[in-house]
């Protein structure tokens, strides 16, 4: 048995996209560790078959969830070898129910739910993604 600890990078980033680092993916559990410049945002993603959650450890964003609406089957879509060339054209999302969160916050959404993450605040947000087993047929949104 594998057994890991890891120090979660927090030092700012300036990329033009957030910066994704994975840090676990077991046939039990993913984990991943995201930074998040102010203004942008871990696009809504839904796993049929899992739950999953944000932990934010550091900055002030936005949890989002499409509980409402569901995006449009054109708006979502799942990720090839080729992205970001085979994305599809951005479009507009229903509106979600917003929760404002902050460092020590836990954010989960049950498996079937459009869920995201958008940093609102003024530094980097730093965040670790977790989901559960089985992420088959996971679908992002486009914005």
């Amino acid at each position: 048995m594998v057994v890991r600890a890891f120090a979660v990078p927090t030092a700012p980033v300036s990329d033009a996209v957030p910066r994704k680092l994975g840090l676990w993916a077991s046939e039990h559990m993913q984990a991943s560790a995201w930074r998040v410049s102010p203004g942008q945002d871990i696009s809504a993603r839904m796993h049929p078959q899992a739950d999953g959650m944000f932990l934010v450890l550091q900055g002030r964003g936005e949890f989002q969830v499409f509980d409402g609406e569901e995006p449009e089957a054109a708006g979502a879509y799942v990720p090839s070898a080729h992205y970001p060339l085979d994305a599809p054209p951005k479009r507009s999302l229903p509106e979600p129910s917003r929760y404002e969160v902050g460092p020590g916050m836990v954010c989960m959404a049950p498996a079937g739910l459009f869920y995201g993450l958008v940093n609102t605040g003024d530094e980097q947000l730093v965040a670790v993604a977790v989901t559960a087993s089985d992420t088959s047929g996971t679908a992002w949104t486009v914005r």
